[in-house]
């Protein structure tokens, strides 16, 4: 259902839900018309305005077919109706004939003040440097493919290099390979200015797990970002600031292992609240994340043990 879908995105503080394809119908058909909806019973103008008097903004999908066939109107067609941004999907790569037809497309988007995300197998060239309207890509292996825990530690030094990626991620998934204080954690350490959660989970899945507090008040634009460990295909630590609060994400491959912490990035002379997010077999949720919040400064040092696959979340701000 479309309202529950916006109104867990309202509860927990997100921007945008995204209605992926086959929305207008057979999405590799060049007979379906992506301004048209084929799914009965699915009012948009009326969802678009419900989001919008939520605070939640749409982005649509539409795949390679019919934005070749209408990206001359169907941008314009977007914006009138309220949407705020598209998903390119299955797009071709490589040659100067895919390449041209692609950054005119961003480009028609631009004109129409529309946001886009450009996902399968396309990567990202430095693109974003002319149309700031680009707000990520795919290019990756994302949480859809399920891929395990090592895979999740090489990106950092891989693909991420590159640029922005959406790895569309999941939480409540049976099919997740890694804890969930790991998911948790990927996004303080994968960066994005547009990254979608809850891929594949429906809000029905949820029972607002208080550790999900951690993906309601992370942002997705940084003012420092600090590397503090880590190895390619073993583990990473990484801490992001936003204003005066630090977002800190851990993880480790498929083995355990005990890592540490240090806050030495913190302002010296000050004390800061820490919200730790960490698997927890113990923990009363079925996700089994645990959660404390001890007082810090930049002296301490915070032990992280980490089980096969897992992770450690922490928020970090001025203590009161």
């Amino acid at each position: 259902d479309a309202k529950a879908n916006i109104d867990f995105a309202a509860r927990h503080g997100l921007q945008y839900i995204l209605f992926d394809w086959k929305w207008y119908g057979n999405a590799f058909s060049f007979d379906a018309d992506a301004t048209k909806v084929a799914i009965p019973d699915f009012d948009l103008p009326a969802i678009i305005r419900y989001a919008r008097d939520k605070g939640i903004g749409v982005w649509l999908y539409v795949n390679q077919q019919a934005l070749l066939a209408q990206s001359d109107t169907l941008f314009q067609t977007y914006r009138d109706w309220g949407v705020k941004g598209v998903k390119f999907g299955f797009v071709q790569v490589g040659s100067h004939r895919w390449t041209t037809w692609i950054e005119k497309a961003i480009r028609q988007a631009a004109d129409a003040h529309i946001m886009v995300n450009i996902h399968d197998d396309w990567r990202p060239t430095g693109e974003q440097r002319t149309w700031p309207n680009l707000l990520t890509a795919e290019g990756i292996r994302g949480n859809e493919e399920m891929p395990d825990a090592t895979h999740n530690t090489v990106l950092p030094f891989t693909r991420f290099l590159a640029g922005a990626a959406d790895y569309t991620f999941c939480y409540y998934s049976p099919r997740i390979r890694t804890t969930h204080a790991h998911q948790l954690a990927l996004a303080a350490i994968y960066y994005s200015p547009l990254q979608t959660l809850y891929w594949y989970d429906r809000p029905a899945d949820s029972h607002d797990e208080p550790e999900l507090e951690f993906w309601d008040r992370i942002p997705t634009t940084w003012d420092e970002t600090r590397v503090l460990q880590g190895s390619p295909g073993q583990f990473i630590t990484t801490a992001r600031r936003h204003g005066d609060q630090w977002f800190v994400g851990t993880i480790t491959n498929t083995d355990s292992r005990k890592l540490k912490v240090a806050l030495d990035f913190l302002a010296p002379g000050k004390q800061y609240l820490a919200t730790i997010y960490a698997d927890d077999p113990a923990a009363p949720t079925r996700t089994k994340v645990g959660l404390r919040t001890v007082r810090v400064d930049a002296k301490t040092v915070l032990e992280a043990p980490l089980a096969a696959s897992g992770g450690q979340a922490i928020w970090l701000r001025p203590a009161q």
